[in-house]
């Protein structure tokens, strides 16, 4: 159909029994934002950074407040659960309000719970301000792949999302593991000046962000549909499409928070030394940053098709996870880094997938949707584990169950259809 001089084409994606109607915009209002786009890389750090800064902390809060390391957990694992919680009601809010707002409401909220975090006196407050940074980062980065598609033309969303993931997420991770405690506890020596450092970069980032920051045009543009269910709510949770892509989410993270919260306790079993076995974990994300970029721009200029990202690495997750058994020196290396690889394109796939497979003005709800029922997984697998090795003892139990895992996700992923993107 043509609008005056801007034309707009509307393509059929079959949902059988729903068909749902997807917009494509001229090009000229899919001009990259590379402000937009670097401050949102600086924004997504600033809040996983601080997050990930739990894990290598955990022997001095188990001192200093006297808990288990299964209450150290929770600090971890409390704002992943928030994150799920939050997808949903986040990824509405930006519909209605716009992605920058949206984002920026996330930002402050994670900015409180940090700084909270830093005041803390005892193992309560602590959590609680934990949760308040959770509900900040759900606001933030279910509404990532929105930012993502509204800042690129249509076929170069997964590189965005790759940048904003390598960059954003995979970088702050890896920074926040590998300087917390050699180089950032020692300015202070106190778990509190942790946390007010790394409450610095994510208010920087805050500022920026409400100040520089412009709506993308997309969320601002009209949207001509043929099918009025696709253009609510509701309709989205009708959608086969979107609850297959969060059910191959779920065992997504279900694979990887297992995997990777394993792994260095499995190879100090087989003999390694602390540092060494996260050393050897820490490959995974280092890896994972460069791939989850150049992939995805040889995806796009090959126009490879979306579930090979899918199936092929969950097909070689599944031998990973039978082969690390065996596995001992430079093919435990190997090992790891093939992980990073596989692992980031499949996570990268599932997140961006999302918000192709719903209208523009729809897209947040769409994403909040699969990043709520699939960030369970990431809860859910590491209890399973836990206790799976309660009571057997084995690693080989749990890996094993890593490999039927990974073999469901590869037959799953052939179910999904082809993106008009």
């Amino acid at each position: 159909m043509i609008t005056g001089n801007k034309p707009i084409i509307t393509l059929n994606i079959r949902d059988s029994p729903r068909v749902f109607t997807r917009v494509v915009y001229m090009e000229n209002n899919h001009k990259m934002r590379w402000k937009q786009l670097v401050l949102a890389v600086f924004l997504t750090f600033s809040i996983w950074a601080p997050l990930f800064a739990i894990p290598p902390m955990e022997p001095i809060l188990t001192k200093n407040f006297a808990i288990s390391h299964f209450q150290v957990g929770l600090l971890f694992s409390g704002p992943i659960i928030m994150l799920a919680l939050a997808a949903i009601p986040a990824g509405i809010i930006a519909d209605k309000i716009g992605i920058k707002r949206a984002i920026g409401i996330g930002a402050i909220l994670a900015l409180i719970g940090s700084v909270l975090r830093g005041s803390a006196t005892s193992y309560l407050s602590l959590f609680l301000f934990s949760l308040i940074l959770g509900l900040g980062l759900g606001f933030s980065f279910t509404n990532l792949p929105k930012l993502a598609r509204a800042m690129s033309k249509p076929r170069q969303t997964p590189l965005m999302m790759g940048i904003l993931n390598g960059g954003g997420v995979m970088a702050g991770i890896g920074v926040a593991l590998a300087i917390t405690v050699p180089l950032i506890y020692p300015l202070t020596n106190t778990y509190s000046g942790v946390f007010y450092i790394w409450s610095v970069p994510l208010l920087i980032a805050t500022v920026l962000w409400w100040i520089l920051v412009s709506e993308p045009p997309l969320t601002s543009s009209k949207i001509v549909t043929e099918n009025a269910p696709a253009q609510n709510t509701k309709g989205l949770f009708q959608n086969k499409i979107l609850w297959l892509l969060a059910v191959l989410l779920f065992l997504h993270n279900f694979i990887f928070y297992s995997w990777s919260g394993w792994i260095p306790t499995y190879l100090m079993e087989k003999g390694a030394t602390a540092s060494s076995a996260g050393l050897t974990t820490s490959i995974m994300l280092w890896v994972s940053i460069p791939t989850v970029i150049l992939v995805p721009l040889l995806a796009v200029r090959f126009n490879l098709p979306r579930k090979l990202f899918i199936w092929i690495p969950s097909l070689v997750y599944a031998f990973l996870s039978a082969g690390i058994l065996y596995a001992s020196g430079f093919s435990v290396w190997l090992i790891m880094a093939t992980a990073g690889f596989v692992n980031v394109l499949r996570f990268n796939t599932l997140i961006t997938l999302p918000v192709e497979f719903a209208p523009a003005e729809r897209a947040g709800a769409a994403s909040g949707i699969v990043v709520a029922f699939g960030y369970i997984g990431a809860v859910a697998g590491p209890i399973i584990s836990d206790q799976i090795l309660d009571v057997t003892g084995s690693f080989s139990d749990i890996f094993g169950i890593l490999v039927m895992v990974s073999l469901i996700s590869t037959g799953l992923a052939f179910f999904i259809p082809k993106s008009s993107h």
